[in-house]
């Protein structure tokens, strides 16, 4: 494991080597459709979503998201939400000037919760989320980006979403 750690800190420092001018922090904030699926029951809530990010050069940068239901999913009564939380190592590769494709990896966490009459409860799971996405620049240091997250898929439990979101580098 500390082969492994190591090798990921000097690759790290190799790309710093190579680093970019000009914003490497960002953040972000969009919307999510979001479906959490079990043993073929589906809930589809809405979600909102926040990144706080960090870009080492045009190739490679770290992150978090978290997210959470702002419309609620609804069966038989019972209200249905989920959040996610999700650290990310980024890959991206230009397309052009002013556009990358990325792809995202990194520890997840999703919790469901229902609630009925003022009694919630409360489930989570860990696993490993995957992502990719394309990100456009519409000016200065404002883009838009949209991605594919799949934030668990284990135990028969799929949690994956479609983000859209408004990034801002400073």
């Amino acid at each position: 494991m500390k082969k492994i750690i190591a090798g990921i800190l000097l690759l790290i420092i190799s790309f710093t080597a190579n680093a970019q001018e000009g914003p490497r922090t960002y953040w972000a904030l969009g919307g999510s459709l979001l479906t959490f699926d079990t043993s073929g029951t589906t809930f589809d809530p809405i979600n909102v979503f926040g990144r706080l990010g960090y870009d080492f050069n045009e190739n490679i940068g770290v992150g978090v998201e978290g997210s959470f239901s702002l419309i609620e999913d609804e069966i038989g009564g019972v209200d249905i939400s989920v959040s996610t939380t999700f650290f990310y190592l980024k890959g991206s590769i230009p397309v052009g000037d002013d556009a990358k494709l990325y792809a995202m990896i990194g520890p997840t966490n999703t919790e469901i919760t229902f609630s009925s009459g003022g009694i919630s409860i409360s489930a989570d799971d860990d696993d490993t989320g995957i992502g990719f996405g394309y990100e456009k620049t519409l000016e200065n240091n404002r883009s838009i980006s949209i991605d594919y997250i799949i934030y668990n898929n284990n135990s028969g439990v799929d949690v994956n979403a479609i983000n859209l979101g408004l990034v801002t580098y400073f």
